[in-house]
Order: structure tokens, then C-alpha cells, then sequence
């Protein structure tokens, strides 16, 4: 008898981080609350752990037996390429940076966002950790954030 396998936590092709009033938007009429926090204890509906209130779309569509969805209907707000930053260093230091308050009012997180913002927490957590105080971190943020407007904006013409 061949062994089964194992399955994956996530579907694959494209998956989508969406908030609960997105989810039910996939369903002819919305899901009650006690049914939906049902379907999440039982492991249905698939919560994304980086922030409450956020769940896996395709995941949570697969395991209740619904085929996923390869886009959304309407495009996902992009979020500034600073909001991206401020989330990375929620990554970093949680207490010290909360989420960018853009990630908290839109209702889908594109997941590529959140690999890019797991990017620049790798690229700068070794410096973050190495200073010692609060005001040093903070400075260091400012900086960066300073940095990637600089950088946004070379080659623009210099409005007069």
C-alpha cells in the first residue's frame, strides 16, 4: 500500500491574506460569526499568524472543499513601499514597531508584500539587534525609511 502524503499547510499557486469581511465576500451570503470562529477551530479556515483578524484565502478555500481562486475580483490595495518597511521592522521588534497602520485597515494583504517585508527584516535584523538602546533602533528606522524615500524618488524632476 503506498504511504500517503503528506499534505502541505498551503495550497499552490497564488494565495491571498485576506480579513474576514473579505472571506465572505467568496460566499453567496456571509458566514455567521459562530460559524466562522467554528470553522477556525476545527482547523477550516486557516488564520495567518502575523496578525489577528487576517486569514489564508485558497488555504481555508481548500480545506472546505471549494476550489481556489487564482485572483481576486477586485486588485489588492498596494501598500506604500514605506508601509512594507514599517512592517518589516514589526517583524524585527513587534513591541517597539507596531503593524503600519495601512496593514491594519486593508482587507487584502497581497502575500508577496509580506515575503518582501520578511526580505528587508533578514537584510537588516543583524544591525537592528546590535544596538543597544531604544533611541539607537529608532534612529536606525528613521534612517532606512529616510534612505528608501531617497531612493524613490532619484531620477524624478525636482518639482518648482
Amino acid at each position: 500500500m503506498p504511504a500517503a502524503r503528506p499534505k502541505s499547510k498551503l495550497p499552490d499557486g497564488p494565495e491571498f491574506i485576506v480579513s474576514r469581511e473579505a472571506f465572505d465576500r467568496y460566499f453567496e451570503r456571509p458566514i455567521p460569526t459562530s460559524t466562522f470562529h467554528d470553522l477556525v477551530s476545527k482547523g477550516k479556515v486557516v488564520p495567518w499568524s502575523e496578525m489577528r483578524g487576517r486569514y489564508y484565502l485558497n488555504a481555508s478555500l481548500k480545506r472546505m472543499g471549494l476550489p481556489a481562486v487564482r485572483e481576486l475580483p477586485t486588485k489588492p490595495g498596494a501598500l506604500s513601499l514605506a508601509d512594507v518597511f514599517r512592517y518589516a521592522f514589526t517583524l524585527i521588534d513587534p513591541l517597539l514597531f507596531s503593524e503600519p497602520p495601512a496593514m491594519l485597515t486593508a482587507e487584502v494583504i497581497d502575500a508577496s508584500t509580506v515575503d518582501h517585508a520578511k526580505r528587508i527584516a533578514i537584510e537588516h535584523r543583524e544591525i537592528f539587534e546590535a544596538l543597544s538602546s531604544t533611541e539607537e533602533k529608532q534612529a536606525y528606522f528613521a534612517g532606512v525609511l529616510d534612505a528608501q524615500v531617497v531612493i524613490e524618488n532619484r531620477g524624478l524632476p525636482e518639482s518648482r
